[in-house]
């Protein structure tokens, strides 16, 4: 259900890719000189610059590809819904480059196209994996970004844990965020259970979503309160991500996709709360408990919340589907407001009765046992028909619930680490 801006990535040796290209065979490589920055040779030996950020915000990108025929910059800016698709300039050297901007401060990926053939930037260390799509990645400094870089703030430790799941019949990884000082605090933490999107595995809020990051600088600013942060894999046929293991640890449930089984978010409730709170000091009472999850993620946490709501006092969605859920799925006619729209969702919908007979804690007495309900959309994202439709049906419930359309964005990572951002303060919190 997630949109991926950069598309799937070939990796390109980042030491020889220029230099393979166009010496002839047995030609020896540039030597590079002595205490030289990192980063590929140009053919001519001068190590190549990419990206470098100016004063004025704008960013110069560079490649070494002296047989390219034709290169462009493909990347999530000036913005998701309008992306960027730039032919670069070739130089003498063979070194195609550009410069664009004024870039605002912001966490951005991009990629080159060679020749059609999607590439890293070899001179960038930094990357970003959304599933099976790789993209090299750079923080534009400013404010707005503040949030989202490594600052001189206490870190918190992210571990990746095993844990049993008996109810998914094999062993799964979870990562897991401690906030700083866990390892020498007596204290006992609340926990937020975070979800990732369709496409995506354990890893998705730490590489995408700089969820440790915006933890820490959100927590040392007192802004919000030191929490356990559990993001699991909520793909129900996979005991880890993708990049990790190599086959999927059971086959798709019968009559379809893993994305349409609800043996996941139940698992939360049996497996996975268990494990962490006998793993962890942890409150283990549902006041000091919360879920939230982004599109297929969202789904997954209506499900868990609204039929085990004794488990769970604070609840929000991000760009969330529900259309997956089984029996409640509709496809409807494009929008009339398509072109103001990006996919995915354009043509699904759900049954309001049916996705209240499916889900049985959605009911007005949810109002006395959530501490906050909450769900939330980016403007321009393609489930909001679905996020209108859910919110007249909770309306008509007489659910209380916060919704939030936030202007300017898509379904993209952009707008969930700025959701993460704006949820993480909410939770906790004492009542008024």
């Amino acid at each position: 259900m997630k949109l991926t801006i950069v598309f799937g990535l070939v990796m390109l040796a980042t030491g020889s890719f220029a230099w393979s290209q166009s010496a002839p065979p047995g030609t020896p490589a540039p030597v590079r000189p002595p205490n030289s920055q990192l980063g590929p040779l140009a053919p001519s030996g001068t190590v190549v610059k990419s990206p470098e950020l100016l004063p004025d915000g704008h960013v110069t990108f560079r490649l070494a590809a002296p047989a390219a025929q034709k290169v462009e910059l493909h990347g999530n800016f000036p913005s998701g819904f309008q992306p960027s698709v730039l032919p670069m300039t070739r130089s003498t050297d063979g070194i195609w480059e550009i410069t664009v901007g004024p870039l605002a401060p912001a966490f951005l990926f991009y990629s080159f196209y060679v020749d059609g053939v999607p590439a890293l930037d070899p001179s960038n260390p930094h990357t970003r994996r959304d599933g099976v799509n790789v993209a090299s990645t750079l923080i534009v400094p400013g404010d707005a970004s503040m949030v989202e870089s490594v600052n001189d703030v206490p870190h918190g430790t992210v571990a990746l844990v095993w844990y049993p799941s008996p109810s998914l019949k094999h062993t799964r990884r979870a990562t897991v965020y401690l906030p700083a000082g866990y390892e020498r605090a007596t204290q006992r933490y609340p926990v937020l259970y975070l979800l990732h999107g369709g496409g995506g595995d354990e890893d998705a809020w730490t590489s995408n979503g700089r969820a440790p990051q915006i933890l820490d600088n959100l927590i040392a600013a007192g802004k919000a309160k030191p929490m356990i942060v559990v993001m699991p894999n909520g793909n129900t046929n996979q005991s880890a991500s993708q990049d990790y293991v190599t086959t999927p640890a059971t086959p798709n449930p019968p009559g379809g996709t893993t994305a349409m089984s609800m043996a996941f978010p139940d698992s939360i409730v049996s497996d996975l709360i268990p494990f962490v709170d006998h793993t962890y000091r942890t409150y283990s009472d549902r006041e000091h408990r919360a879920i939230a999850g982004l599109s297929m993620g969202g789904g997954q946490t209506m499900w868990a919340a609204f039929t085990h709501i004794k488990q769970f006092a604070w609840v929000e969605t991000m760009s969330s589907t529900v259309s997956f859920i089984p029996g409640v799925g509709l496809t409807i006619p494009l929008p009339p407001n398509v072109a103001d729209l990006r996919p995915p969702g354009l043509t699904e919908t759900f049954d309001p009765e049916k996705l209240l007979t499916a889900l049985p804690d959605l009911r007005p007495s949810a109002n006395a046992k959530l501490r906050r309900f909450a769900m939330t959309i980016g403007e321009h994202d393609g489930l909001s028909t679905q996020f209108r439709l859910l919110k007249d049906t909770l309306d008509a419930q007489g659910i209380h619930v916060t919704a939030t359309v936030v202007p300017g964005y898509i379904h993209e990572w952009a707008f969930w680490r700025l959701a993460l951002a704006n949820m993480l303060p909410t939770l906790f919190q004492p009542a008024r």
